[in-house]
């Protein structure tokens, strides 16, 4: 049998972005804990069922198996310190936290945008966890938005640019732009050699610092590329947007009709352009994700 390599397994498990939850219950004494957790999904409306899956390492594995009730916090974007006090070893967690004792003395996290008061209803045994499947008696929601979680990089869901930079954050990896200027695309030009504007730093407000220093005035719209480049092993962003101002020393424009045939040092980049001339010609612009040679292009808004 192949052996699977678990550091790689749990990178590729990272690549589905989740919600980020903490599940709290109180010990045989009334003392309360809790924990962060990824691993959560619901599993049934009749009856009122979810899950959640807890290593059997966990210090408090045994608490929450033994446990009558048990409580599934879903947290709100601004409680990324709460997540991280939750997966720390941190003793007496729940005094450095809000939180009011719910239905059968759960605690329950102030602040939360989903609270889940279950009662044990199986406990199941998975390998190296344990999946405790409860059942929801009591619940309650808030307005705002989740916290997200991807490739061990917290992002807010629904903002583009935070998920484009924790996929960007690995080492190897890079963030640029397809800028719109003058009739055509803003290039780098180094002595002959032709790229798109890369960001120093594999963020967006790297990227609009490093072309405001020069004179530049950028505007991003939307993520235009988004894929694995297996050549450095990490990951590209690419946004779309538009770009104003004096032309700085080293870049120059091509015009919109010599884009299909751009002569670009990197394959992928000149390959995004001629897509970008298909868009502009068409009235409405594409997303693609995959890799740096293959992939999928899906329609996202017109021009």
């Amino acid at each position: 049998m192949t052996r699977i390599d678990p550091r790689a397994l749990r990178n590729a498990f990272g690549t589905f972005a989740t919600g980020v939850t903490v599940i709290t219950t109180r010990q045989a004494d009334g003392t309360p804990r809790g924990f962060t957790a990824n691993s959560f999904t619901s599993v049934s409306l009749d009856p009122p069922l979810l899950l959640v899956c807890l290593a059997k390492t966990a210090h408090s594995a045994d608490v929450f198996a033994e446990a009558p009730h048990f409580a599934v916090n879903i947290l709100a974007e601004d409680q990324k310190a709460v997540s991280g006090l939750f997966a720390s070893r941190t003793p007496d967690k729940f005094q450095n936290c809000a939180w009011t004792p719910g239905h059968a003395g759960v605690p329950l996290l102030d602040g939360a945008l989903a609270q889940f008061a279950c009662a044990n209803h199986q406990l199941v045994d998975a390998g190296d966890h344990l999946i405790l499947i409860g059942r929801i008696e009591a619940f309650a929601t808030n307005e705002g938005q989740p916290l997200g979680y991807f490739r061990g990089n917290y992002f807010s869901i629904g903002i583009e640019r935070d998920l484009a930079e924790a996929a960007a954050a690995a080492k190897g990896s890079r963030l640029g732009a397809v800028l719109a200027c003058n009739g055509g695309v803003l290039l780098k030009d180094d002595h002959g050699a032709l790229s798109l504007p890369l960001a120093p730093q594999p963020t967006l407000d790297s990227l609009t610092a490093a072309l405001t220093a020069q004179g530049l005035m950028p505007t991003i719209d939307f993520v235009y590329a988004a894929f694995d480049d297996r050549t450095t092993g990490g990951h590209a962003v690419y946004y779309h947007g538009k770009v104003s101002g004096t032309l700085p020393q080293g870049y120059r424009i091509l015009p919109l009709a010599d884009l299909a045939k751009a002569p670009l040092a990197n394959p992928t980049e000149a390959q995004m352009l001629a897509r970008y001339a298909d868009d502009f010609r068409n009235g409405s612009f594409t997303l693609y994700h995959g890799t740096e040679t293959s992939g999928h292009v899906r329609q996202i808004g017109a021009r």
